[in-house]
């Protein structure tokens, strides 16, 4: 089964914190992968990226596929600078289904 969780504008280290959370009980559910859409993102800082990446690898050490949905343009370019959009499976034009909401939007 497939998680899609949006994210607002402003993905900080408490709304991955959310994520994080979240993770636990995702894999109580039944959730295979999660997919994190990204398309509205504009406000971030270097510790919400540290903290997706310490999300990734434990998702994927539980045995969940984590997908980086549609990046915005800021945070696209962020991942590219960086070199971390080689750590993360990224998609663009994913279908839209009625997503779980994450973070100020």
């Amino acid at each position: 089964m497939i998680q899609r969780v949006e994210v607002g504008r402003d993905l900080s280290h408490g709304a991955i914190g959310d994520l994080g959370a979240t993770l636990s009980e995702q894999i109580g559910r039944g959730v295979t992968s999660l997919h994190l859409n990204t398309a509205r993102v504009l406000s971030f800082d270097s510790q919400a990226l540290e903290s997706l990446v310490e999300f990734n690898e434990l998702a994927r050490a539980r045995g969940l596929s984590f997908v980086i949905v549609d990046p915005s343009e800021p945070f696209a370019v962020a991942l590219s600078i960086t070199g971390l959009e080689s750590r993360f499976e990224i998609r663009r034009g994913e279908p839209e289904a009625a997503p779980a909401k994450t973070g100020a939007g």
